[in-house]
């Protein structure tokens, strides 16, 4: 081998091994790319549920967490921070809301991503590993992560945790994958400590840990100071003094293939920002310590007591009758009166099921202002009616017909029936067919027509009246046994 030959294969040798780090630097990004590509098309394979499709849908679904603070039936009436919110972004895109109730918070991030929720509502810390699955919505508010630990049983903090250090050898329960349990970990490298990180059940909230702290079933666990700051007036044997972290943002996520909703959210975000709406509503659910801990501990709480009314025993017997749900006939007697026995409408109707005299009259009631006769002619009265729609064979779209006839009469859901079949829809079928001509029967068009007999009817509240019974039942039944 000439001189000349050896000179071109060491220059040849020495471009190789410059460009071996190369070509490692590309496989790793080729690598990245292909798993970005797989995770994008895992996604994408899930129904993409971007504002258009949702809208389509005819609903807004949300998934939440069942907490004192952010979604809880109270009295009967769906109550939060969170929830309120996310009913009034679903009332500014014109869509019903749909509540769905996930413990686990990696349940809800795992549910979002395969498209069987829009948003998840919980308030979420912002964290890298996060942002690679899903997108977040501005933040709606900030927070330091606080270690929640009992008091001495005696005055004196000299037995509290006060310092990162002191840490180490402790047990602190925390749900795996939350905000949580990353900090823990950093907080073992950065002081070189070891600290025994009991992974709690993901189906318990922090709410249900500080008070497992607070009545000394565990030692520690670890919280937003927000929370823990409201949740001292449920639990005033908790100390959550010291800080763990600096303040965090919190936020919504939406899936990533979403980004008309994220603009629509974020746009409606600013604006309730600007408008101090925002700040109304969490004033209300965190700076409210007397009203928290009434809600939280009232029989009707629904979260420990699994009641909806003081009349829950009534309407379990009455429900017998028309072979429904009680929680069903629960939800249509708060949308009648909030289960107020002494309600009286402006047309006269009476008591929790606001009945007309005329019509109890007509079922030979005893004293329709007792919450027990009342409820009996009530869901007499739905049992006639359940009669008058047995030609509609599908239940759930039988139970539309039946509904919205309690409220405005059978008659007018007739001429709903009726105007359907003269326009070319479906008298037997209820959305977009029947629903939509009893919400056209405010309509001069329609209420003059020959084919509507009994004429004007507002039938669009007797529309929302049907939908807003049948999606607080979806709600009874995820929080309240059978």
């Amino acid at each position: 081998m000439n001189s000349r030959t050896r000179r071109e294969g060491a220059t040849w040798t020495l471009i190789a091994k410059s460009l071996i780090p190369l070509i490692f630097i590309a496989g790793v990004a080729i690598g990245a790319l292909l798993a970005g590509w797989r995770w994008l098309n895992h996604d994408s394979a899930a129904k993409k549920r971007d504002i258009n499709v949702i809208r389509n849908s005819g609903k807004l679904r949300v998934l939440l967490s069942y907490d004192p603070i952010n979604y809880f039936i109270y009295k009967g009436a769906p109550m939060g921070y969170s929830y309120e919110l996310a009913e009034s972004f679903a009332k500014e895109l014109g869509i019903p809301l749909e509540v769905v109730v996930v413990r686990d918070m990696n349940e809800q991030l795992a549910m979002l991503r395969k498209g069987e929720g829009d948003i998840v509502s919980h308030f979420l810390t912002i964290t890298g590993s996060r942002t690679g699955i899903v997108n977040f919505s501005t933040p709606l508010d900030s927070s330091r992560q606080v270690l929640i630990q009992r008091k001495p049983a005696q005055n004196g903090s000299s037995h509290l945790v006060r310092k990162l250090d002191e840490l180490d050898g402790k047990t602190i329960h925390v749900r795996i994958n939350s905000a949580y349990y990353t900090r823990l970990k950093e907080i073992m490298k950065e002081k070189n400590i070891s600290i025994n990180i009991v992974t709690a059940q993901g189906s318990l909230t922090t709410s249900e840990l500080l008070g497992m702290v607070n009545d000394g079933k565990i030692d520690f666990t670890v919280a937003d100071d927000n929370i823990a700051s409201t949740h001292k007036a449920l639990y005033p044997d908790i100390d959550s003094e010291t800080q763990l972290s600096q303040n965090q943002p919190l936020a919504w996520a939406v899936r990533k293939n979403s980004p008309q909703l994220l603009e629509a959210l974020d746009r409606w975000l600013q604006e309730q920002k600007k408008s101090g709406n925002l700040a109304v509503i969490h004033d209300k659910y965190y700076n409210r310590q007397y009203q928290f801990r009434k809600h939280a501990v009232h029989s009707f709480y629904s979260s420990h007591a699994g009641k909806i009314s003081p009349y829950d025993d009534l309407v379990r017997k009455n429900a017998k009758a028309i072979d429904w749900d009680w929680r069903l006939l629960s939800s249509l007697i708060y949308e009648e009166s909030q289960f107020d026995p002494d309600a009286v409408s402006w047309a006269g109707a009476i008591g929790l099921m606001q009945l007309m005299p005329s019509t109890a009259a007509s079922f030979k009631s005893g004293n329709i202002s007792n919450p027990a006769d009342n409820i009996k002619v009530g869901t007499a009265y739905l049992v006639s009616l359940a009669k008058e729609w047995q030609e509609i064979k599908d239940e759930a779209t039988r139970l539309k017909f039946i509904l919205a006839s309690y409220n405005v009469g059978p008659g007018h859901v007739r001429d709903a029936q009726k105007l359907a079949i003269k326009y070319g829809a479906n008298p037997n079928s209820w959305e977009g067919n029947v629903e939509k001509y009893l919400g056209l029967k405010s309509e001069p068009k329609f209420y003059n027509d020959d084919a509507a007999s009994l004429g004007y009817c507002n039938g669009k509240v007797a529309v929302l009246y049907t939908r807003n019974i049948i999606n607080r039942y979806s709600l009874y039944s995820q929080v309240i046994p059978e």
